[in-house]
């Protein structure tokens, strides 16, 4: 009976997810333009919802229709057959399109990965009780992705081959996201590499991190974007400029206000570690993920990048979050989620709520002293540059805390 109900309460919980991306979304202007939107049940997309809500696209003249799909191979294959407009992907199965024939083509950028295992949020679970504790201990054992010849294949068996591990001693499964955690329950698979929020699912049912694969590569490295033929896209020029201009809109408003992106998933799982969204893109490291896919026969050759990754999407380097809190009593300063303790040197996006007129939010270190001010209230947005060496963050009330920059 216990095993029924915690097969019960899986499915009860990936059912919430599931209706929390997927439906239908559309704006109230009735000359609007309907662009069909296909996309993934995971919360990368969510600035998109965040953006229809606002009017982002509306105020474009576009109405948006959300399909969900399983994986990014499976949403170019439902473009190629003219089943959707523009999809929300992985740059890898965006590179199998261009290499295959699909005149494929970027739109618009969307998100990068995190700088570490503490602040990453696609990462490889295993069970609490597992004996796998080391990237080292996956050889031999069977990992779950959502598919096979996409993002995950490529970065997992780039990332263990960077720490030195047999990236082909890993046996790999293709599972649907929302099945993997119960796969992990049963004994079916013995790892799997998720996004939130089944990330965060995972982790609150007590199963453990084991690899970050994205950070090994490096940090901020990129992951997805919005696609679409290149036929729809010369045809469509204006309304594709148009949606660009509304998803970065969107894009740029969640990434600089994540509680109102927390508030479109579900209560159990609103505290997750969000991903870093920009609109720009990094071309050095799309290399580095083109090669990569090369070298494990993902493609066969390098894709056009000027074809794929037109000039219209800027070049630029994404930047960290944290998020801060201070009132009479506490103050916080969190990482994904977490109380920050160690990052990585870098620009960073600094939010802070001063819940209280009787304290101060103020946050020093090298190169950085800001400061809330006493007799102020409400959400403060710094943009800084961390460098190595000890920050700290302090209330006048005599609350502090510190992390490490290295």
């Amino acid at each position: 009976m216990a095993s029924i109900r915690a097969l019960g309460a899986a499915l009860a919980a990936a059912v919430a997810v599931l209706a929390a991306f997927a439906g239908v979304a559309a704006s109230s202007t009735k000359d609007n333009v309907t662009i069909t939107v296909d996309t993934l049940p995971i919360a990368n997309g969510l600035p998109l919802d965040l953006g229809i809500s606002k009017g982002f696209f509306d105020k474009q003249g576009i109405t948006i229709k959300k399909v969900t799909f399983q994986s990014g191979n499976d949403i170019v294959l439902a473009l190629s057959n003219n089943n959707g407009d523009i999809g929300y992907l992985g740059y890898v199965p965006m590179m199998i399109a261009r290499t295959s024939g699909i005149p494929f083509t970027l739109v618009a950028s969307s998100e990068v990965e995190g700088t570490s295992v503490d602040d990453n949020w696609q990462n490889i679970l295993v069970k609490g009780s597992s004996s796998i504790r080391t990237p080292g201990d996956l050889a031999g054992k069977t990992l779950a992705l959502n598919a096979l010849k996409g993002v995950g294949e490529v970065v997992v068996k780039a990332a263990l081959k960077k720490l030195g591990v047999d990236p082909n001693a890993v046996k790999l499964l293709a599972l649907p996201f929302p099945a993997m955690r119960s796969a992990l329950n049963n004994g079916q698979v013995d790892a799997i590499w998720v996004p939130e929020p089944f990330l965060s699912q995972g982790l609150q049912d007590g199963d453990r991190i084991v690899m970050a694969p994205g950070p090994v590569l490096g940090n901020f490295f990129p992951n997805g974007g919005y696609g679409a033929l290149q036929s729809w896209v010369q045809k469509n020029t204006a309304l594709a400029a148009k949606f660009r201009t509304a998803i970065n809109e969107s894009l740029t408003y969640a990434q600089q206000h994540p509680d109102e992106i927390r508030a479109l998933l579900p209560a159990a799982i609103r505290n997750v570690r969000l991903p870093i969204w920009t609109t720009t893109i990094d071309r050095a490291q799309l290399l580095t993920l083109a090669k990569d896919a090369k070298e494990f026969g993902v493609i066969t050759s390098l894709p056009n990048f000027t074809q794929l990754f037109p000039s219209a999407i800027r070049s630029g380097t994404a930047q960290g979050l944290l998020e801060g809190s201070v009132d009479a009593r506490t103050i916080t300063l969190r990482s994904a989620g977490a109380t920050a303790k160690r990052l990585d040197p870098g620009r960073y996006l600094v939010i802070v709520k001063d819940k209280s007129k009787k304290a101060s939010f103020t946050l020093k270190g090298p190169g950085v002293n800001k400061s809330t001010g006493v007799a102020k209230t409400g959400t403060v947005r710094w943009t800084v540059t961390l460098s190595a060496g000890r920050y700290t963050y302090s209330s006048n009330t005599g609350k502090r805390g510190s992390f490490k920059v290295s």
